[in-house]
């Protein structure tokens, strides 16, 4: 897990544990296709392809990202999600920011679709 380690590097090893344990549930919901793959309902994001211009998508996805974070990973509070501004016609990135609910510990990621992961920001 050395790439986690710079993204927690101010955390104690408790807290950086969970952190850690957090961004790792993020990854997975984000990067399962819903219905495929797990058996919870309504876990991962749905197919996109309907979605005609990269606003629609974007919103689609924000809403799917707040809702697979309310209700599958419950060590968060979602507070604000939006879309970073790009000019890459295929990529989408969001900024989510969330409360880490039994610390109160503000979390700020970006998760970018080109490589499907977060990032942690001070």
């Amino acid at each position: 897990m050395p790439l986690f380690n710079k993204f927690t590097k101010n955390f104690d090893n408790k807290e950086g544990d969970e952190i850690r344990s957090i961004i790792e549930n993020l990854n997975n919901m984000l990067n399962t296709k819903k219905g495929f793959g797990f058996f919870l309902k309504g876990f991962g994001i749905d197919d996109m392809n309907q979605y005609t211009s990269k606003s629609h998508i974007g919103t689609a996805l924000m809403e799917e990202i707040r809702y697979n974070i309310e209700h599958f990973e419950p060590r968060l509070k979602v507070n604000n999600i939006q879309i970073e501004d790009d000019d890459k016609p295929f990529s989408i990135s969001f900024k989510i920011e969330c409360t880490i609910k039994q610390t109160s510990k503000a979390l700020h990621m970006e998760f970018d679709s080109i490589y499907n992961g977060f990032t942690l920001k001070d």
